[in-house]
């Protein structure tokens, strides 16, 4: 298991519904707490917890010495890059989840 504790992750969130419509969130955010299944992060800037399923293989370790948002926020301590596809219900998941979406 990684060890997470106050690491700055960038997270990629593909949300996708059973129209195969596509909205993105990304933000940088510090993890608070997690575990075997779940890791807690807290959006910086504005407070806000997200969680995220745990997996060694979802966490990509950063190689750029910066980052930079569309939004132009930015940072230059990232650990981790963090990609997932969030499905809007079942039938989404089922129509779109087997393909390598991101």
């Amino acid at each position: 298991m990684l060890d997470l504790h106050e690491k700055v992750l960038l997270v990629l969130l593909c949300n996708i519904d059973e129209n195969n419509s596509r909205s993105y969130d990304t933000f940088f955010g510090v993890v608070r707490s997690f575990n075997d299944n779940c890791v807690v992060v807290e959006r910086c800037g504005g407070g806000e917890e997200v969680r995220l399923p745990y997996a060694d293989n979802i966490f990509k370790t950063a190689t750029d010495e910066w980052y930079e948002l569309k939004n132009g926020s930015w940072s230059d301590e990232v650990d981790f890059i963090v990609q997932l596809d969030v499905f809007s219900n079942d039938l989404a998941y089922e129509r779109f989840g087997g393909e390598n979406t991101l």
